[in-house]
């Protein structure tokens, strides 16, 4: 029942910006940090990153407050190739408010579902956003 369960409702216009990110091209990582209006109870694209890294993202993440992250990572595989998995890392840090833990937790399957995702990741510390963690949690 609760991955059907919509707290936070998501506008036309992130929407459109989730789309339009799924299918951006890029030579190594994208980026949208999402965040949850409290008072409206809807997404909302906070930044976007685009041809960046780990290091500048996590720089922009703020220490006390939750976000989504949607993240199209540059995988490179020990044959050479390369590939760009989508990923949700849903940030939530050690000393948040609860109410606002409660908020992002129970909107996150609705997210999820609306960007058509397969893996995420859960992440308390900013310390752990680093290239090691993501391929060792996507492993």
């Amino acid at each position: 029942m609760s991955g059907t369960l919509a707290i936070c409702s998501v506008p036309d216009e992130v929407k459109e910006k989730l789309r339009d990110f799924r299918f951006a091209k890029s030579s190594s990582m994208n980026a949208l940090i999402v965040k949850v209006q409290k008072e409206t109870q809807e997404f909302a694209v906070e930044e976007e990153y685009l041809d960046s890294n780990l290091d500048e993202i996590r720089d922009e993440l703020p220490a006390q407050q939750p976000r989504f992250l949607l993240l199209s990572w540059c995988r490179k595989h020990d044959d050479g190739r390369q590939s760009f998995p989508l990923l949700l890392v849903y940030y939530c840090p050690n000393g948040c408010s609860p109410d606002l833990q409660m908020l992002y937790a129970g909107s996150r399957n609705h997210l999820i579902k609306e960007c058509d995702l397969t893996k995420t990741i859960e992440l308390r510390d900013l310390d752990d956003l680093t290239d090691e963690f993501i391929v060792s949690k996507l492993a």
